[in-house]
C-alpha cells in the first residue's frame, strides 16, 4: 500500500485547505523527507489526517456523535481525502464532518471510491469493512505499520524483566492471549462449581423401595373399593334431598305467579284509556294542519315580492354613499391642484431671476474637470512628501533599533560561550560522582540484586497470606458443619408438623360443606311459613296431599346454632391452612439455607485444598531462592516468616536507595551530554549568526536613511511653485479652494434642473384641472338619479309589508308549519306507544296464567314419586356421616397416589441428574485439561508462551532489517528461561562478542529499536506490502555518526519503493534531508504547511 496524495482541511491546528502530493519527484527521488516545525505546531496532525481518511478515527483523539476535537477550533467544517495504491489498483477514501446552523455536529460523511469515482461504500460500517479488505490491515495494525514503533521498542530494551512482557504485549497487540488464558481459568472454575451443584442436588433426591411401592398400591385398591360403596349410598341420599327441595321450589313459583295476575289486569285497563285519548288528539292535529295550508301559500307570495324589492334597493343604497364620496374627493383634489399650480409658477420665476444674477458660473460646466485634475496633482504631491517624511522618521527609529540589536547580539554570543564552558565542566563532575556511587559495580547488577531481594520478600508475604487463609478455611468448614446439623434437625420437626396439619384439612372441608348444605335446605323450609299457617290437622296439604303437618305445629328447624358452628369450623380451617402455608415457607427457606451451606462448605474445602497446594509451591520457590528455608520451619512459623520479611525489607531499602542515587546521577549525566550541551552549542551558533546579521542590517539602514532625506527636500520645492499658479485661477471665481468652486458649480446645475422641472409641472397641472371639472359635473347628475330610484322602491316595499301583516302579522310560515308538523308527530308516537304497552301487558298476563297451570301440573307429578318418607333433618344427618367417610377415603387414596407419583418423578429426576453429572464431568475434564495447558488467573501462562513465539518471529524479521542498516550486529534471545524476553546483540566487529541490550550505547539502541520497529511493521502487515511509513522519535539521542547510519539505512529503503517521513524539530535532521514539509505557526494557535526542497 502506497499513499499517493493527501488533501485535508481544518484538522487540529492546521487550518484551511492543505495538500501533499507524494508522487512529486521531490518525495520519490530520495525516498526520505522530514516533517519539521516547532513543538506543538501540528506536525503529528498530518498523521491524524491520514488516519481519518482511511478509518474515520485517530489514535490520539476520540470523535463522538456530539464532540469532534479534531476540527480546528472556530471552524464549521473539516475533511480529509487520500488517494492511495493497493494491490496494483488506485483508490480514493474520504472523511468529512460539518456543523449545522445551530452549531451542532452533522453525521460523519465517509466515501470509498475507485479511481474512476465509482462509489464502493458510503456508510460508516460498510467503509470500516471495505477499507480493511482493500488495505489488508485493521486500524490497530495500521497504526503499528504506518507509524514505526521505534520509541516503544527503545523503552522495551530498557525495561526490567517483570515489565517486558506487558510492554511487548502493548507493542505487538497480543493482548488476546492473556484474555484467552484468563477466560479458560474462569470457565474451568465455573464448570467445577456447576458439577458440585449437580452432586449436591443428586444426593438430596429420595427413592422408595419395591416393598414400600407394593404396600401403597394394595392399600389404594382396598380404599377405592370401600369408597365406591359409600358413594352409592351418598347418591341415593342426594336424590331424596333434591326431591324435597324441588317440591318447595315449585310451590313457591306457583304462589308468585298467582300474586301477579290482579296487577296485570289493572295495567291492561289503564293502557286502553291512554290509547283512546291519544287517538282523539291525533285527529284534532290533522284538522288544524289542513285549515292553515291556504294561508301559508298566500303569505309566501307576499314574502317573495318583498324580497325582490329588497334586492333592487340594496345596490342603490350601496352606490349613493360611493358617488357622494367620489364627488367630495374630486372637489378637494381640484382645489389642491389649483394651489399647486400657483405655487409652481411663483417658484419658476425665482429660479429664472437667480440664473440671470449668477451667469458667471455657466462656464464652469465645461472648465471644472480640468481645474479638478490640476488640484488632484497637487494633493498627490503633498501625500508623497508626507510619505517620504514618515519614511525618514521610521528609518531613523529603525537605525537606532539596529544599533541596539547589534549590541545585544554581541552580548548574547559572549554569554552563550560562557555557559557552554560551564556545562562541559559540570559533565566531568557528574561522571566522577556516578563512578563514586557505584563503587566499581554496574547499575544493571545492582538492579538484578534488587529484583532478587524484592521477589524473595514477595514470596514470604505470599506464604504468610496462604497460612492465614488455610486457618480461616478450617474454621469456616467447622462452622458450616454445625449449621448443616441444625438445619437437618429443624427440617424434620417442621415436616412432621406440616404433615399433621394437612391430615385435618379434608375433614374440616367436608364438615363445612355438609353444614352449609344443611343451612340452605333449612332456609327453604322456613320460607314456606306463610302457607303452613293455613294447614289443619286431618285435612290434605294442597302441595303434597299429606294429612299430617309436623312443621305447622312449631317443629320448624332452626339455623342459629348451625351458623355459629359453621363460623367456628371456617375459622379453624383458615387458621390451619395459614399455619401450613407459613410452615412450608419456613421449610423451603430451611432447605435453601441447607443447600447454600453445603455449597459453601464444598467451596471452602476446595479453597483449603488449593491453598495447601499453593503453600507447597511457594515454599519450594522460597527454598530455591534462599538456604534459610532448606529445613522445615517448625512451630511459630508465622513469627519466623515475619522476621525474615522484616530483614529482607531492610535489605531492599538499602539497595533501592543506592540504585535511586545512581539512577539520578546517570539521568543528570545523560541529560547534560545528550540535551543541555547540544542545545547550548546550537544556541551559540544561532547567537553568532545573529551578531553578524545585525551588524550588516545596521549598515544598510544608515544608507537608506540618507537617500530618503535628500528625495524629500526636492519634492517640497516643486510643490510650492505649482500651488501658486493654481491659486491664481481660483481667484477668477471669488473662491480660495476647490471645494468652494465645486459648490458654485453644483448650485448652477441644481438651479437649472429645478427650473426645468417646474416648467414641466405647470403644464401637467393645467391639463389635469380641465379633465377633473368635466368628471365632477357627471358625478353630480348620477347622484341625483340614484336618490329618486331609492325613494320609489321603498314606497312599493312598505305597501306589500302592510298587506302581509293584515293576514299573518309578523309570524314565520316555516316556524308555524314546523310547529304543526311536530305536534302531529308527537300525537302519532303517543298513540303507537300506548298501543304497544297494552299489547305487552296482555301477553304477560296470558303467560302468567299459563305458568300457574304448568307448574301446578308439574308439582302434582313430582309429588306422586314418593321417593322418601324421611324428614330433611334425617336425610342431612345421614348424608353428612357418609360424606365424612367418603372424603376420608379420598384423602388417603390421594396421599398414597401422590407418594407414588413423587417417587416416579424422583426416579426420573435421579436418572436425569446422573446423565447431567456424567455430561458435566466430561465438560470439567475438557476445561480442566485446557486450564492445565494455558489457563491462569493473571493470564501470564498462555501470554508468555504465545509472546515467546511472536518474539522469536519478530527477531528473525528484525535481523533482516538490521542487515540493511549495518552488517555489524545480529539480534538473538539470551536463552534465560526466567527472563524469556531478554535480548542480546552479537557484535561481529568485536570478535562476535555477545552483549546484553541493556549495555548498548544510545546510538546502538536506536539502530536496534528501529530494526525491531521495521520487523514489527513487516509482521503486522503480513502479506500486504507497505510503501509509506513515518517515524516520530529517538533521533535526539544520536551522535552525527549514528545519525548518518540511521538516515542512510532509511534512505536505502527507497530502493524497495518505500517513502519514509521523519517527524523532528532537530536542526541536524533538517540539514541532512533535502525535502521538508514544514509546519509554520500563522497566529491564533493555527498553522499552515510549506513544502520545500
Amino acid at each position: 500500500m502506497k499513499i499517493l496524495n493527501l488533501k485535508f482541511k481544518n484538522i487540529n491546528s492546521l487550518s484551511g485547505e492543505n495538500e501533499i502530493d507524494f508522487t512529486n519527484p521531490i518525495f520519490t527521488n530520495d525516498g526520505l523527507f522530514a516533517i519539521t516545525g516547532k513543538t506543538g505546531a501540528g506536525k503529528s496532525s498530518i498523521l491524524d489526517a491520514i488516519s481519518l481518511a482511511f478509518y474515520g478515527k485517530t489514535p490520539r483523539v476520540e470523535i463522538t456523535g456530539s464532540e469532534n476535537a479534531v476540527m480546528t477550533r472556530g471552524e464549521k467544517d473539516c475533511y480529509s481525502e487520500i488517494i492511495f495504491e493497493s494491490a496494483g489498483k488506485k483508490w480514493k477514501s474520504s472523511w468529512k464532518q460539518e456543523l449545522n446552523r445551530n452549531g451542532n455536529l452533522k453525521p460523519v460523511n465517509r466515501i470509498i471510491a475507485d479511481f474512476n469515482d465509482k462509489i464502493i461504500a458510503d456508510q460508516v460500517r460498510s467503509c470500516d469493512t471495505k477499507i480493511v479488505a482493500i488495505i489488508g490491515l485493521t486500524f490497530e495494525q495500521f497504526t503499528k505499520v504506518i507509524m514505526l514503533a521505534q520509541g516503544s521498542f527503545a523503552a522495551f530494551l530498557q525495561a526490567d524483566k517483570n515489565n517486558k512482557g506487558e510492554l511487548l504485549e502493548q507493542i505487538t497487540g497480543t493482548e488476546i492471549y492473556a484474555e484467552i488464558s484468563k477466560k479458560v481459568f474462569e470457565r474451568n472454575r465455573t464448570e467445577k462449581e456447576k458439577l458440585d451443584k449437580v452432586l449436591v442436588e443428586l444426593e438430596a433426591i429420595k427413592i422408595l423401595s419395591e416393598e414400600e411401592i407394593k404396600s401403597l398400591t394394595g392399600e389404594i385398591t382396598a380404599l377405592e373399593k370401600d369408597k365406591k360403596q359409600v358413594d352409592e349410598e351418598l347418591q341415593k341420599l342426594e336424590t331424596a334431598k333434591k326431591w324435597i327441595s324441588d317440591l318447595g321450589n315449585l310451590q313457591k313459583q306457583i304462589t308468585e305467579a298467582k300474586q301477579k295476575l290482579p296487577e296485570l289486569e289493572e295495567q291492561i285497563k289503564t293502557a286502553k284509556e291512554t290509547f283512546e285519548k291519544s287517538e282523539n288528539a291525533l285527529k284534532t292535529s290533522k284538522e288544524e294542519q289542513k285549515k292553515q295550508e291556504p294561508i301559508f301559500k298566500k303569505v309566501r307570495e307576499f314574502d317573495t315580492k318583498i324580497s325582490e324589492k329588497e334586492k333592487l334597493l340594496q345596490p342603490i343604497l350601496k352606490a349613493i354613499p360611493e358617488l357622494e364620496k367620489s364627488k367630495n374627493e374630486l372637489s378637494k383634489s381640484l382645489e389642491n391642484q389649483k394651489a399647486d399650480l400657483e405655487k409652481a409658477q411663483k417658484s419658476l420665476i425665482e429660479k429664472q431671476n437667480w440664473a440671470i444674477e449668477n451667469n458667471k458660473y455657466k462656464e464652469l460646466v465645461s472648465n471644472y474637470s480640468a481645474i479638478e485634475r490640476e488640484n488632484q496633482l497637487l494633493v498627490n504631491s503633498i501625500r508623497e512628501i508626507e510619505t517620504l517624511n514618515a519614511k525618514v522618521t521610521e528609518l531613523q527609529k529603525d537605525l537606532e533599533l539596529k544599533k541596539s540589536d547589534a549590541e545585544k547580539a554581541t552580548n548574547d554570543f559572549n554569554e552563550k560561550d560562557k555557559n557552554l564552558t560551564a556545562k562541559a565542566k559540570e559533565l566531568e563532575t557528574k561522571k566522577s560522582e556516578l563512578a563514586e556511587i557505584l563503587g566499581g559495580k554496574e547499575l544493571s547488577k545492582l538492579q538484578s540484586e534488587k529484583e532478587n531481594i524484592s521477589n524473595f520478600g514477595i514470596q514470604i508475604k505470599n506464604i504468610i497470606d496462604v497460612e492465614n487463609a488455610i486457618s480461616t478455611c478450617q474454621k469456616e468448614i467447622e462452622d458450616f458443619d454445625e449449621k448443616i446439623k441444625q438445619f437437618e434437625k429443624s427440617d424434620k420437626e417442621l415436616s412432621k408438623k406440616i404433615e399433621k396439619d394437612k391430615k385435618t384439612i379434608p375433614n374440616l372441608e367436608s364438615q363445612i360443606n355438609l353444614l352449609d348444605e344443611n343451612i340452605k335446605l333449612t332456609k327453604t323450609i322456613q320460607s314456606l311459613d306463610e302457607h303452613r299457617q293455613n294447614l289443619k290437622d286431618g285435612e290434605e296439604c294442597p302441595l303434597c296431599g299429606s294429612l299430617e303437618h309436623p312443621f305447622a305445629i312449631g317443629n320448624i328447624p332452626q339455623i342459629g346454632e348451625k351458623e355459629k358452628k359453621l363460623a367456628v369450623l371456617k375459622k379453624q380451617y383458615q387458621e390451619t391452612t395459614s399455619a401450613i402455608q407459613q410452615d412450608e415457607q419456613k421449610l423451603t427457606k430451611l432447605v435453601s439455607d441447607k443447600d447454600n451451606a453445603l455449597k459453601n462448605k464444598v467451596k471452602e474445602e476446595k479453597t483449603l485444598s488449593d491453598n495447601s497446594v499453593k503453600q507447597k509451591e511457594i515454599l519450594s520457590e522460597i527454598r530455591n531462592i534462599s538456604t534459610d528455608f532448606s529445613t522445615p520451619i517448625g512451630e511459630n512459623k508465622i513469627e519466623r516468616l515475619n522476621e525474615f520479611l522484616t530483614k529482607k525489607r531492610d535489605e531492599l531499602r538499602e539497595v533501592s536507595t543506592l540504585i535511586e542515587q545512581a539512577s539520578n546521577r546517570e539521568k543528570q549525566l545523560v541529560n547534560l551530554r545528550d540535551n543541555e550541551i547540544p542545545a547550548l552549542q546550537e544556541e551559540k551558533q544561532k547567537a553568532e549568526k545573529a551578531k553578524d546579521g545585525t551588524e550588516t542590517a545596521q549598515k544598510l539602514a544608515d544608507r537608506e536613511f540618507v537617500e530618503k532625506q535628500k528625495l524629500g527636500t526636492i519634492s517640497q520645492e516643486k510643490y510650492k511653485k505649482e500651488n501658486a499658479t493654481f491659486l491664481k485661477k481660483l481667484k477668477n471665481y471669488a473662491v480660495e479652494n476647490i471645494e468652494a468652486l465645486k459648490k458654485c458649480l453644483d448650485a448652477w446645475n441644481n438651479n437649472k434642473k429645478q427650473a426645468d422641472e417646474l416648467t414641466s409641472q405647470t403644464t401637467t397641472l393645467k391639463g389635469k384641472i380641465a379633465l377633473n371639472n368635466k368628471e365632477l359635473e357627471s358625478l353630480t347628475n348620477s347622484f341625483k338619479e340614484k336618490q329618486k330610484d331609492k325613494q320609489d322602491i321603498k314606497t312599493d316595499k312598505q305597501k306589500l309589508s302592510d298587506e302581509r301583516k293584515e293576514i299573518f302579522a309578523d309570524k314565520s310560515v316555516e316556524d308555524e308549519e314546523n310547529r304543526l308538523k311536530k305536534l302531529l308527530e308527537v300525537t302519532e308516537a303517543t298513540k303507537s306507544n300506548s298501543e304497544k304497552e297494552m299489547n305487552v301487558v296482555n301477553v304477560e298476563l296470558q303467560n302468567n296464567k299459563a305458568i300457574v297451570k304448568e307448574k301446578e301440573k308439574e308439582f302434582l307429578k313430582t309429588q306422586e314419586q314418593k321417593i322418601t318418607e324421611k324428614t330433611i333433618e334425617e336425610l342431612l344427618e345421614g348424608f353428612n356421616e357418609k360424606k365424612i367417610i367418603s372424603d376420608d377415603f379420598s384423602q388417603k387414596i390421594g396421599a398414597n397416589n401422590q407418594t407414588l407419583k413423587s417417587n416416579a418423578e424422583n426416579l426420573k429426576n435421579s436418572g436425569n441428574k446422573l446423565k447431567e453429572k456424567e455430561k458435566q464431568q466430561a465438560v470439567c475434564r475438557k476445561w480442566g485439561n485446557l486450564n492445565e495447558l494455558i489457563g491462569s488467573g493473571d493470564g501470564k501462562k498462555y501470554r508468555n508462551f504465545a509472546q515467546a513465539l511472536t518474539f522469536e518471529h519478530l527477531i528473525g524479521l528484525s535481523n533482516k532489517q538490521l542487515q540493511k542498516m549495518s552488517d555489524r550486529y545480529i539480534l538473538k534471545r539470551t536463552g534465560d528461561t526466567s527472563n524469556p524476553f531478554e535480548l542480546s546483540v552479537i557484535d561481529k566487529f568485536q570478535n562476535s562478542e555477545e552483549r546484553t541490550a541493556q549495555n548498548l550505547s544510545g546510538g546502538e539502541k536506536f539502530i536496534v529499536s528501529l530494526s525491531l520497529a521495521l520487523g514489527l511493521a513487516n509482521m503486522a502487515s503480513k502479506n500486504m506490502r507497505i510503501d509509506t511509513m513515518f517515524i516520530d522519535e529517538g533521533f535526539g539521542t544520536l551522535d552525527s555518526d549514528y545519525l548518518d547510519v540511521a538516515l542512510n539505512a532509511l534512505s536505502n529503503l527507497q530502493s524497495e519503493g518505500k517513502i519514509i517521513g521523519i517527524i523532528s524539530h532537530l536542526t541536524a535532521i533538517k540539514e541532512r534531508i533535502s525535502t521538508h514539509i514544514e509546519v509554520v505557526p500563522s497566529g491564533n494557535g493555527h498553522s499552515k504547511i510549506q513544502i520545500t526542497n
